[in-house]
């Protein structure tokens, strides 16, 4: 396993990146809220995302769904060491339940199967890599939202 990155830089390392390249995270006030490796989540506040009917935009908790995956992939990368360039290439996404918590968290766990090493191995083999990753939303103490994505390493930044 390669060392973890601690919080202090995960989360400028995920600001940068949505600060550079997403405005739309800035809008949603999108932050790490946690990771440690194995779990990776992000936030969003409710108030920049609220619908009609007082809860939660569907397309606000897919943005933080999509990023929440993407985000634990690419800290899995900036913990070897590389700046992934990556894309979703597959995504779905089930709305279970209104969301709206004040603070929206959605939720990456390392997939049961996850093989972190190998996958990037086969990144620097054949210079290409994909990985199904998961996230979820849960509010009132009952899953509202779930996704789940492929994410593809198509090369590197820098």
């Amino acid at each position: 396993m390669a060392e973890l990155l601690p919080p202090e830089q995960a989360g400028p390392l995920l600001d940068e990146f949505f600060a550079e390249t997403l405005p739309i995270t800035k809008y949603l006030n999108m932050r790490l809220h946690e990771y440690t490796g194995d779990k990776c989540s992000l936030a969003i506040d409710l108030n920049p995302s609220v619908n009609d009917k007082m809860t939660a935009f569907g397309g606000s908790l897919y943005c933080v769904s999509v990023m929440n995956c993407w985000g634990m992939v690419y800290l899995q990368g900036r913990q070897r060491g590389i700046n992934p360039n990556m894309v979703v290439s597959h995504a779905e996404i089930d709305y279970l339940a209104p969301v709206d918590d004040e603070v929206i968290i959605a939720t990456c766990y390392e997939p049961d199967d996850a093989d972190w090493d190998g996958f990037f191995e086969s990144f620097h083999n054949r210079g290409k890599a994909r990985a199904k990753v998961s996230s979820s939303i849960w509010c009132r103490g009952k899953e509202a939202v779930r996704f789940n994505g492929q994410y593809a390493i198509i090369g590197m930044i820098d």
